[in-house]
């Protein structure tokens, strides 16, 4: 028996995912299924530290065990992580294609009906996995995992909550040490202290930015030294498990910028307003416009440049958002469904002047929304 690292879910958790994946490809005339998103991989074989930019894939027969395709090293890390030897690695000077006809065949036959990730899986790659496999059938699968993971189960749901705990954690001990002179990169040495000591695991890339940075869309930490009456702006999150829940706090060292504070009013009443109408049944377009409505009455929408939130909820390869699998924005027609999550930044940027805003990770629920984040001020924090 292969001696396994930690588990983040138990095994009738992650049998229960593959039965309704097996149930989704049976409808889909599917003999297998080739999963090559690595945040696919991992929810549904518990498989993580691997190498998401080269080539890999978890293959799912109808029955039976799954295999791993991918680098050798990374076949490592898969049968640590799960107990599961069926891997087809290749080294590094062999070009992926033949471990994963050789995987492909082992599994389903050289004349299988394939599903794949049409998002994920590149052109270049599925033209050289069909010259391996002439014989077999390959039709876009890309939502077949992506419209199960996007309803969270109580396991998942529960790392998100502890994540949120841990980010209250780390940003009141980024907070506390704010003042002038302290460089922006102590802050975040601080804030990441702040959580791996209360019990993060390995966290993605966050923007921590102040003063005119804050007015930068993504800029973050570079060695500025803060001065009276600057604005810094976190988001960021801990990770359990490498599940996330993002927060987003803007705080002012001294008197306000007045541009600010506007913005954050507004980013606030937006927030709100988003929060209000989350709901089982509520359709993502009309969320974004509740939010924009709020932004308009205050002559702030100008400013906002971007969607009213992303689902989150797994980070397996270096980011957070999931944008891809759902999203709240202008016209969509996403119909939110319980146990959705979804983070909401609203963040607003002046060019030349400042930025301002914050966040909230929420699960959907029947009449509303639960606030997986747990930070206990809204408002523009005043040191």
């Amino acid at each position: 028996m292969i001696a396994v690292t930690e588990r983040p879910f138990a095994q009738a958790e992650l049998d229960s995912r593959l039965a309704k994946v097996r149930a989704a490809m049976a409808g889909h005339g599917i003999d297998l299924l080739m999963v090559t998103d690595p945040n696919d991989i991992y929810y549904l074989s518990g498989a993580r530290e691997l190498a998401g930019r080269m080539q890999m894939a978890l293959l799912v027969p109808p029955t039976g065990a799954c295999a791993f395709v991918g680098r050798a090293v990374d076949a490592v890390a898969f049968i640590a992580h799960t107990g599961n030897e069926t891997v087809f690695g290749y080294r590094d000077h062999e070009p992926p294609e033949g471990a994963l006809a050789r995987g492909v065949t082992a599994s389903a036959g050289a004349n299988a009906r394939i599903g794949y990730n049409g998002a994920n899986l590149s052109v270049a790659m599925l033209a050289r996995a069909r010259d391996e496999l002439p014989n077999a059938r390959f039709s876009d699968a890309t939502r077949l995992v992506w419209d199960l993971m996007a309803i969270k189960s109580e396991a998942e749901l529960a790392h998100m909550r502890a994540a949120g705990r841990i980010n209250t954690k780390a940003l009141d001990r980024a907070l506390a040490s704010i003042k002038p002179g302290v460089s922006d990169n102590r802050v975040s040495a601080e804030l990441y202290a702040g959580m791996m000591d209360n019990g993060s695991h390995p966290t993605t890339h966050y923007m921590l930015a102040s003063g005119p940075r804050t007015a930068v869309v993504h800029a973050t930490f570079n060695d500025r030294k803060l001065e009276n009456d600057d604005i810094v702006h976190f988001e960021f999150t801990a990770a359990r498990f490498w599940y996330t829940a993002p927060l987003m706090r803007t705080a002012t060292l001294g008197r306000p910028h007045p541009e600010a504070v506007a913005l954050h009013d507004g980013a606030l009443a937006a927030l709100e307003a988003a929060m209000a109408t989350i709901k089982e049944g509520a359709v993502s377009g009309d969320v974004d416009r509740a939010a924009n409505e709020q932004l308009e009455r205050r002559n702030l929408r100008q400013w906002h440049y971007h969607r009213t939130g992303y689902m989150v909820g797994i980070a397996a390869v270096g980011i957070w958002g999931l944008g891809h699998v759902g999203a709240l924005r202008e016209n969509d027609p996403l119909v939110l469904r319980e146990n959705m999550t979804f983070h909401l930044p609203m963040v607003l940027f002046k060019p030349g002047a400042v930025g301002a805003g914050l966040s909230e990770t929420v699960r959907v629920t029947r009449t509303g929304c639960e606030c997986l984040t747990s930070y206990p001020t809204r408002e523009l924090i005043r040191l």
